[in-house]
């Protein structure tokens, strides 16, 4: 059995699209700041703790966002640290994070 999903007002629509918008801008931004080096992996951690559109960006995006990581080498990272490609920032484990800070904080 399939959920099905809940019936919205017109008003309703547009604020969840509003919202849903603004958590792609926010992670987006946040991606941006990584791959510039402005946001360390710790403050990204720190940030996802507070930020709950922070905390739902993909493992794998967060590490292919980093400078000098490539698809290739961020899946390398990924299979190592035994991390699933869907996992999200907020689902990674504490063994998982420290490997994640081995393979990436030189």
């Amino acid at each position: 059995m399939t959920p099905t999903p809940p019936n919205l007002s017109q008003e309703q629509r547009v604020e969840a699209s509003r919202l849903a918008v603004a958590n792609r801008r926010r992670r987006a931004e946040v991606k941006r700041m990584v791959k510039s080096g402005e946001l360390s992996l710790d403050e990204l951690f720190e940030l996802a703790s507070r930020e709950e559109c922070v905390a739902q960006m993909r493992a794998y995006d967060l590490i292919s966002a980093l400078p000098a990581i490539g698809e290739v080498k961020a899946e390398r990272i990924m299979n190592n640290a035994s991390i699933a490609k869907t996992r999200r920032i907020r689902g990674l484990g504490p063994k998982q994070r420290a490997e994640l800070f081995r393979a990436l904080v030189r």
